[in-house]
C-alpha cells in the first residue's frame, strides 16, 4: 500500500555528478570558507569505504518553493543541501584537491595517501610522502592535466608494481567517482519546521540542526541578494569578536571579502575584548529579525529570505529582494560600532562584569540588544529613557523567567506589543503596566525568596544578586577596601558564611550546605580565617571582623544575628537571608 502522504522522494545519482552539480551550482552548499569540522582520518575513513564499494549514506536535500516573479514565470530556487555538507566536502578535498577551512580560518589542503600495493589508505604524514611505496595524493588522478600512461611508465617500478597492474588499480581508484549515492529530496512545500525536525531524526545520535543553522545555510546560497556576503558578515564579526587573531587569517583566507563593504563594516571587531556580551550567529539572526522585521521565529526569517509574503501568502521575487534588501539594512544597524559598543556599556552599569560569574542567560540580553535598538530606531525617547527601560526589562523578564521556557514565542509576543503600543503612543504606559504586574509586592516578598532556594551558582537570580552588589559598589564582606567586583574579576573565594566542613561535621548533606544563600564573595585571607568555625564564633574573632560593620553586613545581605548563630539555626538562617537578598534585589532594580 503506497503511502499518499510521503514527503519525500528517492534518487540515486554517483559522485562525480553530484560534485558536479555543486561546481555547477545546482545545489547550494555552504562555502568552502565555512570551517570543516571532520578530522582527516574521517576523510581516509569516507574514501575507503567508497574503494571497497561500502554505502556512505543518503544527501538530503530541500528546495524551498520557487518564487513568482513579476512577469508571472517562476524564480528557480536552488536546492540545498540538508544532510551531507562535510561528506561532500570531505569528498571535494579528497578527490578534486580543494581546500578546506579549519577552526581557525586557516586554508589549507587534506592529502590523503594510497598504497597501491597493500590497497590501504592513509592521512599523508611525513613518512608517507618519503615513502615510495605510497602514492601521496589521490586527488592527483581527478585533474585534467592527469596522463593516466605517463604515470605508470614513470612510476610503475618505484612503487613496485608491473605497469598493468598499476594501471588497473589507477582505474578503480578512478572509479571512485562513478559510486552510486542516494539523494533523498524533501518535498517543496514543508514547512521549514518539518524540515528541521526530518533532519534532527535522521540525526538523532550526531550534530543536530537548528533554525539558525538553516538561517545560514540559506543565506551562503544566495548570490543574487547578496545573503552570502550576509551570512558571512555575521560570522566572520562572530570570529573576530571572540578572538582577533582570525582576523588576519580570515583576511588571507578570503581576501576578496575583506576588501568588501561588509567587513570594513565589522572590522572593528577585532579591538573589542570583553565576554559581557557575546552573541553566537544564532543570538544574532535573532536580534536582526526581532528589531528589522518585528518577528520572533528563525523559521519566519528563513521563509522571508525565501520569498514568503506573509499577507499573500505566496511566495515572490519581489517579497525575497524586500526582505533581504531590510536584512542587509538591519544587520549592519545591528553591528553597527557605535550602537554594539554602547549596549556593552549599558550591560557594564548594570552590574554585568564577566561572562561566567554575573551575566545573563543569552535571550535576556538578546532580547535587551533588541529592544534598545528600537527605543533608539522607532521613538523619541532621549538616551537616559532607552537606558532606563531597557534596564528595567532586562531585569524584569530575567527574574520571572520570561524568556525562560520558550524564548522564541516570548520575543515574538512582546515585539508585537512593543509595536501596537508604540503605534498608539503608550509605551511608557505599557513598560509600566508590565513592570508592575509582574514585580508585585507578592513577588518580592515570597515568590523571589523561593526562587532563591537553590543550590547552583548557574542560578540567574543569584547572578542578579550579584549584580546589584556590583552596581551598588558594595565592599566585599568583611573587607575595607575590597569591592565585590573585584573579588569576581580576580576569581576569589564564594565562601560558605557557614562553613562547609563546619556543616558536614555536624551531619549535614551536600545540597544543605552548599545553597546559594549560603554563599558570599570574600578575600582569601577571610577565608583561611574563618576556617571552619561557627558563625557565632568566627564572628567575635577581633582580626577577622575588624572591618566588620553594619553596612557592610546589608550590603551582603547578611541577617544581622549572624554572630549569635550556630548549626541549630541554619534553616533560619537560611530564609533571612533569601529575603535580604531578595529586599537587595528589589532596591537595585528600583535604583536603575
Amino acid at each position: 500500500m503506497s503511502n499518499t502522504n510521503k514527503s519525500y522522494s528517492v534518487d540515486h545519482t554517483n559522485v562525480g555528478t553530484l560534485l558536479h552539480w555543486i561546481e555547477e551550482d545546482k545545489i547550494g552548499l555552504p562555502e568552502m570558507q565555512r570551517p570543516f569540522v571532520w578530522k582527516s582520518v574521517q576523510v581516509r575513513d569516507l574514501i575507503d569505504s567508497l574503494y571497497r564499494g561500502y554505502p556512505i549514506g543518503f544527501i538530503v536535500t530541500w528546495q524551498n518553493p520557487d518564487a513568482a516573479l513579476k512577469n508571472g514565470g517562476k524564480g528557480q530556487n536552488k536546492e540545498i543541501i540538508i544532510d551531507g555538507q562535510q561528506r561532500i566536502t570531505a569528498l571535494k578535498a579528497a578527490l578534486e584537491g580543494h581546500k578546506i577551512v579549519d577552526d581557525k580560518y586557516l586554508s589549507k589542503r587534506i592529502y590523503i595517501a594510497f598504497n597501491p600495493t597493500t590497497e590501504e589508505f592513509a592521512t599523508r604524514s611525513a613518512a608517507i610522502a618519503k615513502d615510495p611505496k605510497w602514492i601521496p595524493d589521490i586527488s592527483i588522478f581527478n585533474q585534467p592535466s592527469f596522463d593516466e600512461f605517463e604515470y605508470v611508465i614513470n612510476n610503475s617500478q618505484s612503487l613496485g608494481l608491473p605497469g598493468n597492474k598499476l594501471n588497473a588499480i589507477i582505474q578503480k581508484l578512478k572509479a571512485i567517482s562513478e559510486s552510486e549515492i542516494g539523494v533523498i529530496n524533501l518535498d517543496s512545500k514543508l514547512p521549514i519546521d518539518q524540515v528541521t525536525d526530518i533532519f534532527n531524526r535522521i540525526n538523532q545520535k550526531g550534530t543536530r540542526l537548528s533554525s539558525a543553522d538553516f538561517a545560514m545555510s540559506r543565506l551562503s546560497s544566495d548570490v543574487t541578494h547578496h545573503g552570502n556576503d550576509l551570512r558571512k558578515e555575521i560570522e566572520y564579526f562572530i570570529q573576530i569578536y571572540n578572538d582577533s587573531v582570525l582576523a588576519d587569517n580570515i583576511k588571507q583566507m578570503d581576501p576578496d571579502f575583506a576588501d568588501s563593504e561588509y567587513y570594513q563594516h565589522i572590522a572593528w571587531a577585532k579591538n573589542e575584548n570583553t565576554t559581557i556580551f557575546d552573541p553566537d550567529f544564532g543570538d544574532l539572526l535573532h536580534i536582526c529579525l526581532g528589531i528589522g522585521f518585528l518577528r520572533g521565529r528563525l523559521s519566519q526569517l528563513i521563509s522571508l529570505i525565501s520569498g514568503r509574503d506573509f499577507e499573500t501568502k505566496t511566495y515572490t521575487e519581489e517579497a525575497m529582494a524586500k526582505s533581504y534588501q531590510k536584512l542587509n539594512e538591519t544587520i549592519q544597524y545591528v553591528l553597527n560600532e557605535s550602537n554594539f559598543k554602547r549596549y556593552i556599556l549599558l550591560l557594564k552599569s548594570l552590574g554585568i562584569v564577566d561572562k561566567s560569574y554575573a551575566k545573563l542567560p543569552d535571550s535576556y540580553t538578546n532580547f535587551g540588544y533588541i529592544l534598545y535598538l528600537y527605543l533608539k530606531k522607532y521613538t523619541n525617547f532621549n538616551n537616559d529613557e532607552i537606558e532606563k527601560y531597557t534596564k528595567q526589562w532586562i531585569l524584569m523578564s530575567a527574574l520571572t523567567k520570561r524568556y525562560g521556557s520558550s524564548p522564541e514565542t516570548g520575543f515574538d509576543k512582546d515585539l508585537r506589543l512593543l509595536a501596537e503600543n508604540n503605534s498608539n503612543n503608550q509605551l511608557v504606559e505599557i513598560f509600566n503596566d508590565v513592570i508592575t504586574d509582574n514585580l508585585t509586592d507578592e513577588f518580592w516578598n515570597l515568590t523571589l525568596p523561593n526562587n532563591l532556594v537553590a543550590q547552583t551558582t548557574q542560578l540567574t537570580n543569584w547572578r542578579i544578586f550579584q549584580m546589584s552588589q556590583i552596581h551598588a559598589k558594595s565592599h566585599a564582606w568583611l573587607e575595607k577596601d575590597k569591592f565585590t567586583a573585584d573579588i569576581i574579576n580576580e576569581q576569589g573565594n564564594i565562601h560558605h558564611i557557614f562553613p562547609k566542613a563546619y556543616l558536614r561535621k555536624n551531619g549535614f548533606k551536600q545540597n544543605e550546605y552548599n545553597q546559594v544563600a549560603n554563599y558570599v564573595w570574600i578575600t582569601q585571607p577571610r577565608n583561611l580565617e574563618i576556617g571552619d568555625r561557627a558563625p557565632k564564633d568566627y564572628m567575635k574573632d577581633p582580626e577577622t571582623t575588624k572591618y566588620h560593620s553594619g553596612e557592610n553586613d546589608q550590603a551582603n545581605a547578611i541577617p544581622k544575628d549572624l554572630n549569635e548563630l550556630d548549626y541549630h539555626q541554619y534553616d533560619h538562617f537560611l530564609n533571612e537571608r533569601r529575603k535580604l537578598m531578595a529586599q537587595n534585589i528589589r532596591r537595585f532594580f528600583n535604583s536603575l
